[in-house]
């Protein structure tokens, strides 16, 4: 009861959503708003510069991969913004690359802090607290220590799939689960296309930057049967390293994805 109080320390603030993935764009809305945030969202870096230039947030969530321009880049067009308010504004990371390299590259670019996916609620809510209540001079160039390890695997998962930390996530919400599932559904063969397409064609660069857009769904949705495959085939593909496992990688993440879909299908009578 008392964290639940404390959550509602950030309401009214505003807070820019700065992520292409729809999944990972409705899991941190559900978050934020549950402690009373006004939010928006971006799903391109220019279009995350657009709105912060043009609007007074209190904070900026930044993903890193994103469209158009990345995260890094963005932070950067931000910081040099005419006006000293919204050029100031605090912006988190949020990734799932956490090496001590790319934190520098992030505060490097301006970033206040960041951290990694995937994260519980307390660690998001004491990361943005603590940025929106820190004056602008203090919120510069820090460096969180508090990125979150990923979520305690269950000893036994029956399923392809684990809800387990999204679930902790939905605050209680009946209908958040459902309407995630329906999310993953609608989003996860799009990617899966992509994946398909930049394997045939040996596009390995394109075939990286689709399986890191899909690493963030396996992770949301627990399946640990792609849980390091798919980071093998982001950063081989990314170094264009192997071909013949980057086809087999590329395959094999097709199937495990079409099973778990069937399940999920199955499982919520979608």
């Amino acid at each position: 009861m008392h964290q639940q109080k404390r959550y509602k320390e950030l309401e009214g603030k505003r807070i820019l959503i700065a992520d292409d993935v729809e999944m990972n764009q409705y899991l941190v809305r559900q978050l934020v708003e549950s402690w009373g945030c006004i939010v928006d969202i971006a799903g391109d870096g220019m279009t995350t510069v657009e709105k912060a230039a043009n609007n007074d947030f209190d904070l900026v969530l930044m993903d890193i991969q994103m469209p158009v321009i990345d995260g890094v880049e963005a932070a950067r067009h931000i910081r040099s913004l005419p006006d000293k308010r919204r050029s100031s504004i605090p912006i988190v990371a949020l990734t799932a690359n956490a090496s001590k390299e790319d934190h520098q590259a992030y505060l490097n670019a301006g970033m206040n802090d960041c951290l990694r996916k995937p994260f519980e609620e307390p660690a998001l809510f004491e990361i943005v607290f603590k940025h929106i209540y820190k004056s602008p001079d203090d919120n510069m160039n820090t460096i969180s220590s508090q990125t979150h390890a990923d979520f305690p695997a269950a000893e036994r998962q029956i399923k392809s799939y684990d809800l387990s930390a999204m679930e902790s996530l939905s605050g209680g919400d009946n209908s958040f689960i459902p309407r995630m599932m329906k999310l993953f559904l609608d989003t996860a063969p799009v990617v899966l296309q992509q994946i398909r397409a930049t394997a045939d064609n040996k596009q390995w660069l394109e075939l990286s930057k689709a399986a890191h857009k899909l690493k963030a769904t396996i992770d949301s949705m627990g399946i640990k049967a792609l849980k390091q495959d798919i980071r093998t085939l982001e950063s081989k593909a990314k170094a264009g390293e192997d071909p013949e496992l980057l086809v087999d990688l590329a395959g094999k993440t097709i199937r495990v994805m079409d099973e778990v879909m069937a399940e999920v299908k199955s499982d919520y009578s979608l």
